[in-house]
C-alpha cells in the first residue's frame, strides 16, 4: 500500500474557495487508485467553515497567526490591488504555514488563490498543485484572458465598454501582465524576509505557480485564450447541494423565503448575495437598488452575510414591504437560484456557477480582477450584465435589473450555459487529472 500525504492550504474564510477545496478533496478520495492510501489535512488560521471540513471527514491543522475568520478582506486587511494589508502580516502567514508543513511533511501541497501556502511549500521544497477560477498566468493575460480594463485602473473604467475593450486590444501583450493589479509589493517583501533564495516573486503569477494548476471553469470561456502547459481547464466546481454559507445549517428553504420566491402572480423574483468576499458599500448599494422603493415590481431575497454587512444596516436601507426578505441566516443557494429570475451579486466563481447552473441570469459587480473576468464571461455570453465598480450605484443597478428582467434572451442564454455545465463533471475531471499527476510525477516518501 502506497501512503500519500496531501496538505490543503486555501482561503478558508472564503465560502467559494472553501467549498471548492472540499469538493476537490472528496473527488480525490473517491477516485483513489487501488493500492494507494490518501491522507488529507487542511491548514486553517480560523474559519467558520471548519465544521464543513470535519463533516466531510478531513483533518484540520491550525496555523499561526490565529485570525478571526470573518472574511478574506477583513482577515488579510485587503488594500486593492494588494491582497494583504502589510508585509508583517504576510510574513506571519507564510511562516505559520511553513511551521505546520514542517510538522506534517506532506508529499504535496494543494492550494487555491492562497499564495502563502504556495510560498511556504516551495521554501521547504515540497511540490505543489493549485486550483484557480481563471488561468492566472502571463501567457493567458497577454493572450486573450483580459477583455476589459481592470476596475482598479483609475478613471478609464468610466469609459463606455466598447471603448475600454478597444483600449485593451491596443495594449501590447507585455504591458498587460505589468498592470498594477498583478504586482504584490507587500507580499514580495515578506517572501524576501522569509529567506527566499535569490530574487523573490513579485507578481501573483509567480506566487501561485505550481507543478499543475486546475482551472475550475467552463472550457468554452477560454476558446480564444492561450493556456500554458502546466494549466488544465477541468470544468465548473461547486457543491450542488451547498448553502450560501457552507456549514451553517441544513439545506432547507425558510418558509418566509419560500413564500417570497413562490408567491402567486407574475412578479419576478431577485436573489441578492455578495458571498463572503463582497464589500459592505457594494452590498448596501444593491440593497438600495432592489429594496429602496415601495412600488418596485419584483420580490426579492437579500442575503446579508455576516462577513459582509450587519443585518440591521442592510434592513435600514430598504423599505419594509411584503415581498422583500432580508436575512443573515443560511440560504440554500441552489434552491434559491432555481426559483429566482435574476441574481444580483459580486463575481465570485461559486456564486456565478451556482446561478448559471440554475439557468439564472446575473447583474454583478467585481471586487477584483478574477471576479471581473467571471462576470465578463457571463456578459459575453449574453447571460448577464457587469457594472464597473466605480459605476455601481443604485440607479444604474436598477436600470440593469429592469433590462435583464425585461429581455428574455438573458434567461435563454443562461439556460444554454446551464445545459453546458450539466454536460460535464468538473469534480471528477479535476480529481482524475490530479491523480494522473500524482502517479506519474510524485514519489511518496512514506
Amino acid at each position: 500500500m502506497i501512503s500519500f500525504r496531501m496538505a490543503i492550504a486555501v482561503a478558508l474564510q472564503d465560502a467559494g474557495e472553501a467549498t471548492r477545496a472540499v469538493e476537490l478533496a472528496r473527488g480525490l478520495r473517491e477516485s483513489s487508485p487501488d493500492g494507494w492510501h490518501l491522507d488529507i489535512t487542511f491548514l486553517s488560521h480560523g474559519s467558520r467553515f471548519e465544521p464543513m471540513i470535519r463533516q466531510a471527514g478531513f483533518d484540520i491543522t491550525h496555523c499561526a497567526p490565529r485570525l478571526e475568520g470573518r472574511s478574506i478582506a477583513h482577515d488579510l486587511q485587503w488594500d486593492p490591488p494588494e491582497i494583504v494589508g502589510s508585509a508583517a502580516l504576510a510574513r506571519e502567514l507564510i511562516e505559520g504555514e511553513r511551521e505546520a508543513l514542517e510538522t506534517l511533511r506532506p508529499d504535496v501541497v494543494l492550494h487555491g488563490f492562497w499564495p502563502f501556502g504556495n510560498i511556504a511549500a516551495r521554501l521547504l521544497g515540497i511540490r505543489t498543485m493549485c486550483f484557480l477560477p481563471i488561468p492566472l498566468d502571463p501567457a493567458s493575460v497577454a493572450g486573450g484572458l483580459l477583455r476589459d480594463l481592470p476596475d482598479v485602473v483609475p478613471v478609464l473604467p468610466r469609459l463606455p465598454r466598447p471603448v475600454r475593450e478597444m483600449i485593451v486590444r491596443m495594449i501590447p501583450a507585455g504591458a498587460k501582465t505589468g498592470l498594477g493589479a498583478f504586482t504584490q509589493h507587500r507580499l514580495g517583501q515578506a517572501i524576501a524576509q522569509c529567506g527566499w533564495p535569490g530574487e523573490p516573486p513579485r507578481t501573483i503569477f509567480e506566487m501561485l505557480r505550481a507543478d499543475l494548476t486546475l482551472i475550475n471553469d467552463l472550457p468554452d470561456f477560454y476558446a480564444d485564450c492561450v493556456i500554458p502547459e502546466h494549466m488544465v481547464i477541468t470544468g465548473p466546481l461547486f457543491a450542488a447541494g451547498a448553502s450560501a454559507a457552507p456549514g451553517d445549517g441544513p439545506a432547507t428553504l425558510d418558509p418566509a423565503i419560500q413564500s417570497v420566491l413562490t408567491s402567486a402572480g407574475h412578479l419576478p423574483k431577485i436573489f441578492c448575495t455578495m458571498g463572503s468576499s463582497g464589500t459592505k458599500d457594494a452590498f448596501l448599494e444593491a440593497v438600495r437598488a432592489i429594496g429602496g422603493r415601495a412600488d418596485d415590481p419584483w420580490n426579492a431575497v437579500i442575503l446579508a452575510s455576516p462577513s459582509v454587512c450587519p443585518l440591521e444596516e442592510a434592513r435600514a436601507q430598504a423599505v419594509e414591504r411584503p415581498g422583500i426578505v432580508i436575512t443573515d441566516a443560511f440560504v440554500p443557494a441552489p434552491a434559491v437560484n432555481a426559483l429566482a429570475d435574476l441574481v444580483v451579486s459580486h463575481g465570485g466563481q461559486g456564486t456565478v456557477q451556482t446561478a448559471l447552473a440554475a439557468g439564472t441570469p446575473i447583474v454583478g459587480v467585481a471586487m477584483q480582477v478574477e471576479q471581473q473576468i467571471n462576470l465578463d464571461h457571463v456578459a459575453g455570453r449574453g447571460a448577464g450584465i457587469r457594472i464597473p465598480a466605480r459605476r455601481w450605484r443604485a440607479p444604474l443597478i436598477r436600470k440593469a435589473i429592469r433590462t435583464v428582467l425585461g429581455t428574455p434572451s438573458y434567461r435563454r442564454h443562461a439556460r444554454d450555459l446551464a445545459a453546458t455545465i450539466r454536460s460535464g463533471d468538473g469534480r471528477k475531471a479535476a480529481a482524475e487529472r490530479m491523480w494522473d499527476q500524482i502517479r506519474t510525477t510524485f514519489t511518496p516518501a512514506h
